[in-house]
């Protein structure tokens, strides 16, 4: 029995931290509107959806990140964030930062909205987004910051 093994490398200089994020919020939206049931709390504009289906011309007011990454590297970006939020050894500061970058970069929520979230203002959700960056790179030096 000789099946040939697919092993798949993940590419982390491909998108910087942000990047890598902002790219697994669009795989999510994605997912949930082929019916899958992707995290939770991230919400559709299924107008966007139905014009992009179309091939209509998008509205010039709002930024909207188009997927470009495939299954694989969603679930290594899944898998790395997951790994942060369910370890023992990081304290809830860090859990904390990380989860604001999670709401700024995978949700596409603003500095202020993550403030009025995390019951903090907006100067201090920027310093936590921060924080959370530069947590993830210490974690793992592959990702990089921009």
């Amino acid at each position: 029995m000789n099946a040939a093994v697919k092993t798949q490398v993940m590419d982390w200089a491909k998108y910087t931290i942000d990047g890598w994020l902002e790219q697994f919020g669009a795989w999510c939206e994605t997912e949930r509107m082929r019916g899958g049931d992707y995290p939770d709390g991230l919400h559709i504009n299924q107008i966007y959806w139905l014009m992009r289906e179309a091939g209509k011309e998008m509205p010039k007011g709002k930024a909207y990140i188009r997927c470009e990454i495939s299954d694989y590297e969603a679930d290594q970006v899944q898998a790395l964030l997951r790994g942060i939020f369910q370890s023992e050894s990081v304290d809830f500061t860090a859990k904390y930062a990380v989860m604001c970058l999670v709401k700024h970069k995978v949700e596409n929520r603003s500095h202020k909205a993550v403030g009025a979230l995390t019951n903090q203002g907006e100067t201090q959700a920027r310093m936590m987004i921060n924080c959370g960056r530069h947590f993830i790179h210490a974690r793992d030096n592959r990702l990089k910051i921009g």
